[in-house]
Order: structure tokens, then sequence, then C-alpha cells
């Protein structure tokens, strides 16, 4: 009687983690934690967390806002530019202006998730290109959760608002010093002061995050998701960069 041989028995996947889980694990085990992103995409977890800490931000920092500081520079550069401006005239877009920046604000979470949309659908698009696997769902996923550096930062600096008291809306992109461009004035150097806020700990944080996770759902090394996503990155901090230097020029 002939023995039948056994099929060999092929190892199951891990079991999928937890949405709590992926967003602890991103931050303090990414490697693992994005290849279990890879497997099993998700978004609802990081998009409730993200929306969440913004509109929470949002409603705890709206009254510590000093719009009239904002405001009263705004109008000194508009009767440098035109004296002939009459107070009424300044007064009316000094009330158009706050209620703008009043209502705007809140449209911030809005803002944030179709810039990870595009971010996703450019690297999502640039990996394919460079003979990367991967959908549109992995790669937005992904993005997603790469964003959590981000959400740190958007926590500390609500706390630095409420801990100042008054804030000039102006200086929210230096009130945490997490990048260089704190050394320099916004107004009379705006291309140096874009550039060295691309250098920002959480940006760079959030970049590593993203290379590790569409190395792992795109099948390809660290070292050419590092080259592709630093690539872009470079490129978008050059022409934001050249952007605001021409902006400030055109204030000036």
């Amino acid at each position: 009687m002939s023995e039948v041989s056994a099929s060999p028995t092929l190892p199951l996947p891990p079991p999928k983690k937890s949405g709590f889980q992926r967003l602890i694990g991103v931050l303090v085990n990414p490697g693992p934690t994005f290849e279990d992103i890879a497997r099993k995409p998700d978004v609802l977890a990081p998009l409730v967390v993200i929306v969440i800490v913004a509109f929470v931000g949002i409603g705890l920092t709206m009254s510590h806002m000093d719009w009239d500081a904002m405001i009263a520079q705004q109008q000194e550069q508009m009767k440098a530019k035109n004296p002939n401006m009459s107070q009424a005239d300044l007064d009316r877009i000094a009330r158009m202006t706050r209620s703008m920046s009043s209502v705007g604000i809140w449209f911030a979470p809005g803002f944030i998730i179709v810039g990870t949309v595009i971010i996703a659908v450019v690297l999502w698009g640039a990996f394919r290109m460079f003979g990367g696997h991967g959908n549109f769902m992995q790669a937005w996923s992904a993005t997603l959760y790469a964003w959590m550096p981000r959400v740190i930062q958007s926590i500390i600096g609500t706390i630095v608002v409420m801990a100042k008291g008054k804030v000039d809306p102006t200086q929210m992109a230096t009130l945490v010093k997490s990048s260089p461009a704190f050394l320099v004035d916004m107004k009379e150097q705006p291309f140096l002061f874009a550039l060295l806020a691309s250098f920002d700990i959480f940006t760079i944080w959030s970049l590593i995050l993203l290379i590790i996770g569409f190395a792992a759902l795109s099948k390809t090394s660290r070292a050419k998701a590092a080259t592709i996503i630093i690539s872009i990155w470079l490129i978008l901090t050059v022409v934001k960069s050249g952007f605001a230097g021409l902006m400030g020029r055109a204030r000036a």
C-alpha cells in the first residue's frame, strides 16, 4: 500500500492589527506595521484621528488667536502701498478678513484630507512608473498613517497656544520650534523662511514613514523608495520656496 505524501502546510499570515495598534505601531515599530497595512489597507482609523485632533485643536485655540494683531499688520502694509486708502475701507477689509479667517480655519481638516489624497496619488503614480506594485488604497492608507507625526505636531501646537494665551495667527508656522525657520523673518526673507520651514522635524519623520510604507506596499527596496520620495519632496520644496519668494516680492 503506497503512502500518500502530505502536502506542505503554508504558514498562516499574521493576524491583522487593529487600527489602534497600527496608529501606535507606525510610530514605535513602523516596519512590521506598514507590512500589515500593505496586506490589508484601511483609512478609517487615521482619518478619524486626523479629523478629531484638527477640530479639537481649532476649537481650543480659536479664542487664543490675536486677529487684531494680524489685521493691524495687514493694514500697515496696505497703507504703505496705498497712502490714500480711507479708514472706512481699511475697516471694511478688516471685518472681511476677520470673518473669512474665523470661518476658513474650520475647513483645515478637509484641506488636510485632500492633501493626503494628492500625496498618495503622486507617490503611487511615481512608484508605478518605476516598476513598483500596489494600488491607490494601499498608497492612501500608508500616506494617512505616515501623517501621524504631523498629528503629534498639531497636538503640541495646541498646547503651546493655550499656554501662551494670545498668539498672532501669522506666527503659527514657527510656534513649535521644530524647524530652523524661526531664525529668519518671514516677511523680510520669504524664500529662505519657506525653505527652512520645509526641514521640519515632524515633516522629516513623516518622510521616513512614507519611505518605509511605500517600500512595503510597492515591494521595492527602502533605498529606491527613499530616492523617489526625497526627490519629489526636494522638487516641491524648491517650487514652494520660489513661489513664497515671488509672493514676498509682490507684497513688498
